[in-house]
């Protein structure tokens, strides 16, 4: 599932792709993928427009147009950006295509149409209204403790949820507990301010490191999780413990419990 990382590199990808650029004709395969917006809306916002600058709020993609609000796309479970010219022949498959007027082409493809398409008129006023909780990779360490220090879910399932903390998915957050020396189910109100405080180091340098690595998880051979997200491996910190799975929180969580302590 795409995390924080991944997009910001389709937000990168975009920015080299897809701006500046008029928008010849829109096409939308999937209108269940539609949020908060009708097809009317966006192909009337988009079609004879073009895109200025793009933003990320966590897991959330935004293209500003030079006129009347933003595209947004969340890319679900299996969301993708192909930027491509047109083949009769070997026609792409997507949930929306955005057609230039260059003869490019730029497909939003969602396999499982898990993702969600919209037309938003004011990008900062969208985020408040859904209540999402500030962005991962902004989100100020006093801030991050404030809001995790009373909640009684699990640790895992807390920096998860979007309404605290935007853009940590399931994958970065065994990476980023795991280095935490934190047992996933540990509920966030029994670790002290120094922990969180931890976690929010990691989480920070986590993310950035995939970022910087366009989240190509081959290049991030030094985070174990990342790589080998299975049960019964040993654990790479040395404690002679075994990797263990465990549903929590409705998610699956890979973690040791031989070095990653469980507070109560």
């Amino acid at each position: 599932m795409p995390e924080l990382p991944e997009v910001e590199s389709f937000k990168r990808y975009f920015d080299k792709t897809s701006l500046r650029q008029k928008i010849k004709r829109v096409r939308l395969a999937a209108p269940g993928m539609l949020f908060h917006s009708t097809e009317k809306e966006v192909l009337d916002n988009l079609e004879g427009n073009m895109f200025t600058e793009t933003r990320r709020h966590g897991k959330f993609f935004f293209a500003l147009l030079k006129r009347n609000g933003a595209l947004m796309l969340h890319f679900g479970m299996t969301g993708d950006l192909v930027y491509h010219k047109p083949d009769k022949n070997s026609p792409i498959r997507f949930a929306l295509l955005i057609e230039f007027a260059n003869g490019k082409n730029l497909a939003f493809q969602d396999t499982r149409k898990l993702g969600m398409i919209g037309w938003v008129n004011d990008v900062d006023a969208f985020i408040q209204r859904q209540g999402y909780g500030e962005d991962a990779l902004k989100i100020s360490e006093k801030e991050f403790v404030a809001s995790l220090q009373k909640r009684k879910t699990a640790i895992k399932t807390t920096i998860m949820n979007q309404r605290v903390v935007a853009g940590v998915g399931n994958e970065y957050s065994d990476e980023i507990l795991f280095r935490s020396s934190i047992h996933p189910e540990s509920p966030a109100n029994a670790l002290s301010d120094a922990k969180l405080k931890e976690i929010y180091s990691h989480m920070k340098s986590v993310l950035k490191v995939a970022v910087k690595r366009r989240a190509d998880q081959k290049k991030m051979s030094e985070f174990f999780f990342l790589e080998n997200r299975q049960a019964g491996l040993k654990c790479p910190e040395g404690c002679k413990g075994f990797t263990e799975f465990k549903t929590i929180g409705g998610r699956s969580a890979y973690f040791c419990p031989g070095c990653q302590k469980l507070y109560t």
